[in-house]
């Protein structure tokens, strides 16, 4: 494991988020199936898939084959006692692996989503090679995500967000998948739900500040102020957007 993925896995092992870690919730994973045409005879992958709520929210709504992988085995852990709570054990499976390469044979899914996890890969390139190996033809991939919705402002170093700092505009996410081999590939915009999480944010901590202080890899003090004003700024400036991005093998 890279030291990147390290400071992204602890990032996201701090007991600060709810189920779902990330903008929209089930609402938004509900969209990516709409999108990717999830129905009952598919096999789906949930890469990055955390605490496991949108892999068992999609067998439960779905029916469909899910397995989701992390590469936090305190994540990975979670999910399956989650799922036995549910008496799903046996229905959806969760294991620890790495997006760059995955543990599966060639053609082994009809769909892959990737929620708030791609910005954070290191090897975007690379990953994209893997959903595209492991997807059978005519599969589907969605990608929900922070991206950069102007090009030129970007953060100042001590902002700490593994996700904001990896996050690239439409065009660069477009150019991934295309230039491997994908193709149909549409973009929406859902930084509403972004805007909606940061504001829920704000209610259940008290303030940003302290939202942050409890992060590990963040620091506190003057060093989290700054943080707090770079992202206010970016949703002033309308620099940091949330989007899905589809596309077909």
């Amino acid at each position: 494991m890279s030291e990147d993925s390290k400071v992204a896995v602890k990032f996201y092992e701090a007991d600060v988020w709810g189920e779902t870690l990330h903008p929209g919730e089930t609402g938004l994973t509900k969209r990516i199936a709409e999108l990717t045409r999830v129905e009952r005879e598919c096999r789906v992958l949930d890469v990055a898939s955390g605490k496991g709520g949108s892999a068992l929210f999609l067998y439960r709504k779905y029916g469909c084959q899910v397995i989701g992988m992390d590469l936090s085995s305190k994540m990975v852990n979670y999910a399956k006692t989650k799922a036995a709570d549910e008496g799903l054990q046996d229905e959806v499976f969760f294991l620890v692996g790495e997006a760059e390469t995955f543990p599966f044979l060639d053609h082994s899914f009809d769909v892959i989503l990737c929620e708030c996890s791609f910005s954070v890969f290191t090897d975007k390139g690379k990953v994209a090679r893997e959903f595209w190996r492991v997807l059978r033809k005519g599969g589907r991939i969605a990608i929900a995500d922070f991206y950069l919705k102007k090009q030129t402002p970007f953060f100042g170093s001590r902002v700490l967000f593994p996700c904001i700092n990896g996050a690239e505009p439409e065009a660069a996410y477009r150019a991934l998948l295309t230039g491997n081999g994908f193709h149909s590939v549409h973009f929406e915009d859902h930084t509403d739900k972004l805007k909606e999480l940061f504001f829920d944010t704000i209610f259940r901590f008290g303030s940003i500040n302290t939202f942050l202080d409890k992060l590990p890899g963040l620091c506190s003090g003057a060093c989290s102020n700054d943080s707090y004003r770079e992202i206010t700024r970016a949703f002033r400036n309308e620099t940091l957007g949330y989007c899905i991005m589809a596309g077909t093998k």
